[in-house]
């Protein structure tokens, strides 16, 4: 009787890492995105973590007195020189599919690998992040260095480009889109076995409608809007 005792614990927690690694992350859910060719969707699930100016192609970490090329986080050397750079991050817990955040044409599809994914954040900035507070993500290798996938798409207000970084083990990415392609906002674009960070990228046209700090809901939050 004291052995079952033992048993059960181990067993039930067997248990639930199994339902939510082999059945609650394939989760789907139906959202319903607004029609509005002014906005941009949430590109997934997840907490605000990053809002920053992009000016000249550069932008500022919180903890860091050096520049960062925006190319560098996108994994797209020539993208815009100035607007908006937006970071989502997909805890865990997250739905694991992300989105279009616009509807046009797939301008450009682009995969950078990495010799060695290193952890993507530190265990504190993790915490943080998991128990939904702000944290800083610019300033680690991993941000920088990991492998990620980028999609470009055209819309009426210049591009808007989404990447996909990996959280540390690779990319592991199921991706549904690709270059020439012709898209809907809120349709799904790829599927992350391990979650990550989602940078969104953002014309000087928009203005970000959210904060460090906000969840937001794949395909249905609208994340920006363009300027009358």
């Amino acid at each position: 009787m004291t052995l079952l005792r033992r048993l059960l614990p181990v067993a039930a927690a067997g248990a639930a890492l199994y339902y939510l690694r082999g059945v609650y992350r394939f989760r789907d859910p139906v959202r319903l995105p607004p029609a509005d060719a002014d906005t941009v969707l949430a590109p997934a699930d997840g907490l605000v973590c990053l809002v920053k100016r992009v000016t000249g192609g550069q932008l500022y970490a919180d903890s860091g007195s050096h520049p960062i090329p925006v190319g560098d986080l996108t994994g797209l050397p020539d993208a815009a020189p100035d607007g908006w750079l937006v970071g989502v991050y997909m805890g865990p817990l997250d739905v694991h599919f992300t989105y279009h955040p616009v509807g046009g044409a797939v301008v450009r599809a682009h995969h950078t690998g990495s010799r060695q994914n290193t952890p993507l954040l530190s265990a504190g900035a993790a915490a943080s992040l998991l128990a939904g507070r702000p944290a800083d993500v610019l300033g680690t290798r991993g941000t920088l260095e990991n492998e990620r996938h980028a999609l470009t798409t055209h819309t009426i207000h210049g591009e808007v480009t989404t990447t996909l970084v990996a959280p540390g083990s690779g990319l592991n990415a199921t991706t549904y889109t690709r270059e020439a392609d012709t898209v809907r906002a809120g349709n799904k674009s790829a599927f992350l076995d391990e979650g990550g960070l989602i940078f969104l990228l953002l014309p000087a046209a928009f203005t970000p409608q959210i904060s460090v700090g906000e969840r937001v809901l794949g395909a249905e939050t609208v994340v920006a809007r363009a300027e009358a």
